[in-house]
């Protein structure tokens, strides 16, 4: 007892370093906390592309309302009537809807919506009231919507008039209702009664600022639920006149969310869910103990309902800083472990923006954490068995020595010289007959044995462990070197490749090595060394997949060496697992975006860069692929990508996945703008190489869109090289898709300046801050004045012409305004400054535009008595039989009359003639410019004033600036002229230039 009692003592002690060294350590919760934290990935990776859809493709509402309003101000207009005269299925009613109708079929037909509605209001009831309140409207669903398919098999209406279904010819639903049921809950009716209130409440903000995404609803009893987008639709007056939408059915909208992704045996669930500002710390700033509750939109998985209770779903910061859900006491789970990610449907300015979606994923605790769970189960068993096993061979290795104590003599002189002996039987000395020296003898072989047989025991309970672990001492003094059993097999030394000559292996296994081949025998491992940050030396073996730990300890005072060799193969590798899933994207094997900016930023920082070229990679059909065919499908594609990318990369080129179906490639292997264009034109081809097989058998090809920017010619900053590439990459994509572009300074000045003037566009046609010049038409045969063009100056600084003004107006869809400014900001100016002499007025007016009843009526009242002399001028290029019928219109009821400005530039010239009633054609300046040195030029002008005097039109040559080309267009036999060379513009309408009369009378006399 006396032998055992101190072993099983420090067997103790030894169990309880290992528990509190191993496993209160931090390992364990950075093995957790990484586990969260790819959790927490794949939840914001999904929540992105939610995002993506909701607000870039199936919100993408605006221009559709737009005409909507456009329609309905139309049809009120034409009956003299307004938003408070629309009645439930009232005869203006059925009319708004049977012009909307088109529109709305068409924006459903181009999108990927399960449904859209066009609801009218009833301006004689004030709200929804009473039981199931009706409204007119036009609901139509899409069966398919991810097909197109152009007999419209695949669309139903759900609410619409009767005659609307029998001219469209499109089957009636099931549930089709001539005006649409509204439910009498306030619930059952959000999606109508929210944007309506909200336009009614901020009646200056932007239809497209008031949209409101709604929970799921049945509308019209369809048995489809569905979530909603929602904007209001006004008339021109800005009066509220109903309500535009779309619907995504909730079954196809838990596809967007696998819960597969979340743990592969099934036990997560994904959770769509809404909250308000109170739930704003699910973004990321909770602390422990805030506790959060959101509601249930829809959820995947076999898990979720453990988890919510009546469609709401309570979730807790715990003090570990990780969300968590508890289960319901009576099903007896554990909690499950939380993931939340904000998806950002509304501005800032929006009224809605309080409300907050967030996509939210479960993984119960235990299934989360099974990995460090197992391993600190597994480590306990160990510790377990190792003290059991140590007791047990302490107790027996006890009763074997006692029993064989006086059995071990042998000489005490020469122990320490002895060389090639096993150190047990150093021990053995012979019997001298004296019985007092025998005794002493005895002892000093029993302490002697005692240390042999303590260090053969550490090597047996070594042995037993399932983690190879070998220790050694060298002890200097007397040149002896003891090591464990399974040192050498620890060190991989008896196949070990490079094992210096002289040494065998028999020597190795018997243990019998001098302390010089000992030392040649280390050195030979140092090539496949390097020091860790603790000191140690870490060994990759070069026959062996294996990673070993050396450490060594040199205690000077003893004059030995000790050190320890273990096997430390598996935590190498999943600290370096953790490490690459940290980094990289996990279906493409690029490196994340994290990582990838990790990276630029240490290129940029270094600032030994030359040149190099930013791509930016956008896929095409991603969408159709993964609705098509399933995300199994998608996935490959985007892996085909990738591996597209990474096989034209170069040593020092950097790439990765940024999002769902975005890349990134830095690119510094290339030294010229030529040899980035041939390495993108190779990443093309390798793209349209690239085929996956659809399960229905067809080939499929990857494509996308690529945008590039240069450095240090297009910008010398990561995130500005970023952006260009970015924007070069949309610039490709709205091109074509599929194409190469190159970033251009120009075009993204262009855009980015016309952008910057929003505000100064607004203040210019609210105040209507445009002056107007007066430039002479005279009469080719006498030269008198005829008329004049009023042209447009802009009065602010930042418009420094007209076409800037116009661009700008296109492209925030206010041209109407420009039309309306136009007609009468000339006729006011005109009329201030007329000379009296009965000149016509020629108006240059936008083809695609057309004037309101109460713009129309307003000018006639302000400006009757100019009227019969003003020339509506529009230009060829604008050409639309719709408008231009509704020009000819106003024209006659104004006895004004039409003129087709730039005439012979465009390719519809004569079919121009033809359809447009026109009294007065303006030849284009780029046929007069140099006519009279040109054949062709003249032959052109001949051309077209014989085609236009045989039908009574009279022709006006612009931009005569030379003689030479007035005396052409004279003896051609043009009607009027207009250039520099006869009058330039001013702010006073003024006779030509002086003398300019005579000279045209002069050259009619000579031709």
């Amino acid at each position: 007892m006396l032998v055992v009692a101190p072993l099983v003592v420090a067997l103790v002690l030894q169990a309880f370093v290992c528990y509190f060294v191993i496993l209160r350590s931090d390992s364990l919760t950075m093995l957790e906390e990484d586990t969260y934290g790819l959790l927490s990935e794949r939840v914001s990776s999904r929540a992105g592309y939610l995002e993506n859809d909701m607000v870039l493709r199936w919100s993408e509402t605006g221009e559709t309302a737009q005409k909507l309003s456009e329609t309905v101000s139309s049809v009120l207009a034409e009956h003299g009537a307004s938003a408070a005269d629309i009645e439930t299925a009232s005869p203006l009613a059925l009319e708004i809807i049977d012009s909307a109708a088109d529109d709305v079929l068409s924006f459903v037909r181009r999108s990927e919506i399960d449904g859209a509605y066009f609801i009218l209001i009833d301006g004689s009831q004030d709200g929804l009231s009473g039981e199931g309140p009706r409204r007119s409207a036009l609901y139509v669903l899409d069966s398919n919507p991810d097909v197109t398919l152009e007999n419209d098999s695949d669309l139903l209406l759900a609410a619409c008039p009767i005659s609307l279904a029998k001219r469209t010819d499109i089957a009636l639903a099931s549930s089709w209702e001539a005006t649409l049921t509204m439910g009498a809950n306030p619930d059952e009716t959000a999606y109508y009664e929210k944007p309506l209130a909200a336009a009614l409440e901020h009646p200056d903000a932007a239809v497209d600022d008031l949209g409101y995404w709604g929970l799921p609803v049945d509308i019209g009893s369809t048995g489809n639920r569905s979530i909603t987008y929602s904007m209001p639709v006004k008339d021109e007056d800005g009066h509220v006149v109903g309500v535009f939408g779309i619907e995504v059915s909730v079954n196809r909208l838990v596809t967007f969310f696998p819960y597969r992704d979340l743990d592969e045996a099934g036990q997560g669930s994904y959770i769509l869910a809404i909250g308000d500002e109170s739930s704003s710390g699910l973004a990321g700033s909770a602390v422990s103990g805030d506790r959060f509750s959101l509601g249930v939109i829809a959820s995947t998985g076999a898990v979720q309902n453990l988890y919510t209770d009546s469609n709401s779903l309570a979730v807790l910061a715990d003090d570990r800083g990780y969300l968590t859900a508890s289960a319901d006491d009576a099903t007896g789970r554990e909690a499950a472990v939380a993931a939340s990610s904000v998806i950002k449907l509304y501005d800032s300015t929006s009224p809605f923006s309080s409300q907050q979606w967030y996509l939210v994923g479960l993984v119960p605790e235990n299934t989360l954490f099974r990995a460090s769970q197992s391993l600190e189960t597994n480590l306990l068993v160990i510790l377990g068995v190792s003290f059991g096993v140590g007791v047990l061979l302490a107790a027996v290795a006890a009763w074997f020595s006692s029993s064989r104590l006086r059995r071990l003599m042998g000489e005490v002189r020469g122990v320490g010289e002895a060389r090639g002996v096993d150190p047990a039987e150093r021990f053995v000395f012979r019997e001298t007959g004296v019985r007092e020296i025998d005794e002493l003898a005895d002892s000093i072989s029993f302490f002697g044995s005692g240390l042999a047989s303590a260090g053969q025991r550490l090597s047996r309970i070594m042995a037993l462990s399932d983690h190879a672990v070998g220790a050694f001492e060298y002890n200097r003094k007397t040149g002896d070197i003891t090591y464990t059993d399974r040192f050498f097999e620890t060190l991989g030394a008896y196949d070990f490749p490079g094992l210096p000559k002289g040494i065998a292996q028999r020597d190795l296994r018997r243990g019998t090595l001098s302390p010089e081949d000992f030392e040649r025998l280390m050195d030979a491992y140092d090539p496949y060394a390097e020091n860790d940050a603790q000191g140690a030396k870490i060994i990759s073996l070069p026959h062996r997949e294996r990673f070993l730990r050396f450490v060594v300890t040199d205690d000077a005072a003893e004059g030995s060496a000790f050190g320890i060799v273990e096997d430390v193969t598996y935590e190498i590798r999943t600290r370096r697992r953790i490490e690459h899933e940290r980094d990289h994207d996990i279906l493409t094997g690029l490196l994340n975006r994290r990582a990838f900016e990790q990276e630029l930023a240490g290129i940029f920082a270094r600032g030994d860069l030359e040149f190099a070229a930013m791509g930016m990679l956008d896929l095409d059909n991603l969408k159709f692929m993964n609705d098509s065919f399933g995300h199994d499908w998608g996935d490959q594609y985007i892996q085909a990508a990738g591996a597209a990318l990474q096989s034209v990369v170069r040593e020092g080129d950097v790439c990765a996945r940024i999002s769902g179906d975005e890349f990134l490639v830095f690119v510094r292997s290339c030294t010229t703008e030529e040899e980035v264009a041939q390495r993108f034109e190779e990443l093309r081809g390798r793209l349209s190489s690239a085929v996956i097989e659809a399960p229905d058998g067809r080939m499929l090809k990857v494509r996308g869109s690529i945008g590039v920017a240069l450095y240090p010619q297009d910008a010398s900053r990561y995130d500005q090289l970023r952006d260009y590439a970015d924007f070069a990459m949309y610039t490709a994509k709205h091109y074509r898709k599929g194409e190469l572009c190159f970033f251009e300074k120009r075009r993204y000045d262009t855009q980015s300046s016309l952008l910057d003037k929003r505000e100064d566009l607004n203040k210019l046609l609210d105040e209507m801050l445009v002056d107007y010049h007066f430039q002479p038409i005279v009469d080719a045969r006498t030269g008198t004045v005829f008329a004049y063009e009023a042209l447009m100056r802009p009065l602010l600084k930042s418009f420094d012409s007209p076409a800037v003004v116009v661009d700008l107006a296109r492209m925030q869809s206010k041209l109407y305004r420009i039309e309306q400014m136009t007609f009468f900001r000339s006729l006011s100016v005109f009329e201030e400054r007329d000379p009296g002499t009965g000149a016509k007025l020629f108006v240059n007016s936008i083809g695609t535009q057309s004037l309101s009843l109460e713009d129309e009526q307003d000018i006639e009242r302000r400006f009757g008595s100019l009227l019969d002399r003003v020339v509506i001028e529009i230009t060829e290029g604008d050409f639309g039989r719709e408008l231009f019928g509704y020009k000819e219109s106003l024209a006659r009821r104004w006895g004004s009359c039409l003129a087709i400005d730039d005439f012979g530039a465009g390719y519809n010239g004569d079919a121009t003639l033809l359809e447009l009633q026109a009294a007065f054609v303006k030849i284009d300046m780029s046929i007069v410019r140099g006519i009279d040195a040109d054949v062709d030029r003249q032959d052109i002008l001949r051309s077209l004033l014989g085609y236009a005097h045989d039908r009574n039109v009279r022709v006006i040559a612009e931009g005569v600036e030379t003689e030479g080309e007035l005396a052409a267009v004279i003896r051609l036999g043009v009607d009027y002229i207009q250039g520099f060379i006869v009058g330039k513009p001013s702010p006073t309408p003024s006779d030509a230039i002086a003398g300019m009369d005579e000279v045209i009378r002069n050259l009619n006399s000579r031709s």
